[in-house]
Order: structure tokens, then C-alpha cells, then sequence
């Protein structure tokens, strides 16, 4: 009888000590595209909640905080629930590329999501004009040499326009209707401001769910481009995004992604 109450007493002391159990699985990944130099915030769901450690004497159950590694780099957790949701900042230094997302637990257990997270690089720079006038790298075309006058043939550029960024002030996404998984469909993108007309630059792509491809536009072709993509996840509120530059970026309209 003796030998049987200390055996209890030994579990009811070890059951203030979290038992060793597996990694819950990373299900799913939001966004599953992120933009080098930028730093965002994503959502793990796991299957599973997080290992608790439950002090009887007590009377408290604590999550067990895990780790978060994107690409090696240990980042921060800034929300953590139960159920099995945490958001980890992820930072801006990552190199652009599919990154590895691992979750490891204080007793040594893990989870891997390999290539779970793309790196998008840095959206395209706006064009600069040429000394044409026209959009092109920002350096000077040569002027004809003896242009005879009322010919035809003089240098059609502005003063001080050779080498101006062009004023391209914002993008637009026409309102996109809901979608079908795999099947490609047609985003049309405007640019806007003074020069938006002679825009003629390539964007950047996302989604906020899954991947979207292609990630990089074909050239616009006067400020407007019809862009045909494909999303590869079934999901609600969809929403695209499209960036050039440093600072232009918009979003679309939420739409939902069905499976065929």
C-alpha cells in the first residue's frame, strides 16, 4: 500500500511538468508572398493547439511558447492563441527566394513547412523619361546632328524633361469577379497620374491567399495593362495587390477562389 501512494504521489508531482509530445503540423500559411526589404506580419495555423504546462498545486495551465524560424532567422511571435493560431513578424532583411518556416517547441519537438513561405523581390522602379521624352532608362538619346529646321527632326524633348521619373501618383485594379482555382483569368491594371499615359513599365503581383503567377506583369502599353493570371488556392476574400516603385501599391477588391 505504501509502495502504491508513493508511486501517485511521484505522478501527481510530474504532472506539473509539461509532457513531451510532436510539433502540432503548420496547415496553412497567410500571405504565402511577402516582399523583400518589407517587414509583414503572417499567420501559422496549426492542426493542432500547443502542449500546455499544467501545475495541479497550482491550479494554472500555461501554452508552451514556441519558436519561430523563417529561412534559419529566428523571428517574433506577436500573438499566440490556444486553438492553434499564432502571427510572427516577419523580418525585412529575408533574401528573396522560397524560405523554410519552422515551429519548434521547448522540449525539442518541430514542425517544417518546406518552401512554405515566398520572398517576392523588390518591386520594379518607375521608368525615368529619356531625352526623347519618352519612358526608357534615363539616359539621353543623341540628337540628330545638323537637324535642319522645319524638317522634322529636332529633338521633340521639354526642357529639363530628359532624365524626369516619370509622375505616376497611383495603380488601379478593376473590380475582379469571383474566380475559379487554375483557371486563368484577366486583371486589368491602369496607372494614374499627369504621366500615366506614358507609362509603359512592368508591376509587381500578389495574393493574399496562396500564389498568384505570374508574379511580375508583362510592359503596360499606355497606362493600361490586361494582365492574365491563375490563383492556385481555393479560398474567401481573395485580394490581389499590385506595387512599382517604392511607394505605389493597390489593392483590389475581395473576391472568393473556388475549386472547379
Amino acid at each position: 500500500m505504501l509502495r502504491k501512494t508513493a508511486l501517485l504521489c511521484t505522478l501527481l508531482l510530474g504532472a506539473c511538468d509539461a509532457a513531451p509530445s510532436s510539433a502540432p503540423n503548420i496547415v496553412s500559411i497567410e500571405p504565402e508572398e511577402v516582399m523583400s526589404g518589407e517587414a509583414s506580419t503572417i499567420t501559422l495555423e496549426l492542426d493542432a493547439p500547443l502542449p500546455m504546462k499544467v501545475d495541479y498545486g497550482k491550479r494554472t495551465a500555461t501554452v508552451l511558447m514556441p519558436t519561430v524560424l523563417i529561412g534559419g532567422q529566428k523571428v517574433t511571435v506577436t500573438a499566440l492563441e490556444q486553438d492553434g493560431r499564432l502571427q510572427a513578424t516577419v523580418p525585412s532583411d529575408l533574401a528573396a527566394g522560397l524560405q523554410e518556416v519552422r515551429l519548434e517547441l521547448e522540449d525539442g519537438n518541430e514542425s517544417v513547412r518546406a518552401q512554405g513561405l515566398t520572398v517576392l523581390p523588390v518591386p520594379p522602379a518607375l521608368e525615368t523619361l529619356n531625352g526623347d521624352g519618352d519612358p526608357g532608362d534615363g539616359t539621353a538619346s543623341e540628337p540628330p546632328s545638323d537637324p535642319t529646321p522645319g524638317s522634322g527632326s529636332e529633338c521633340p524633348q521639354q526642357p529639363g524633361d530628359g532624365g524626369r521619373q516619370l509622375q505616376v501618383t497611383g495603380l488601379r485594379i478593376e473590380p475582379i469577379p469571383d474566380q475559379v482555382r487554375g483557371v486563368p483569368f484577366i486583371v486589368t491594371l491602369r496607372a494614374e497620374g499627369p504621366d500615366a499615359a506614358r507609362f509603359a513599365g512592368r508591376v509587381q503581383l500578389s495574393s493574399s491567399k496562396g500564389h498568384v503567377s505570374p508574379n511580375l506583369s508583362d510592359p503596360f502599353s499606355k497606362g493600361v495593362r490586361q494582365e492574365r493570371v491563375v490563383l492556385d488556392k481555393q479560398s474567401g476574400n481573395v485580394v490581389l495587390t499590385v506595387r512599382v516603385g517604392k511607394d505605389i501599391v493597390a489593392q483590389s477588391n475581395p473576391f472568393k477562389v473556388w475549386v472547379k
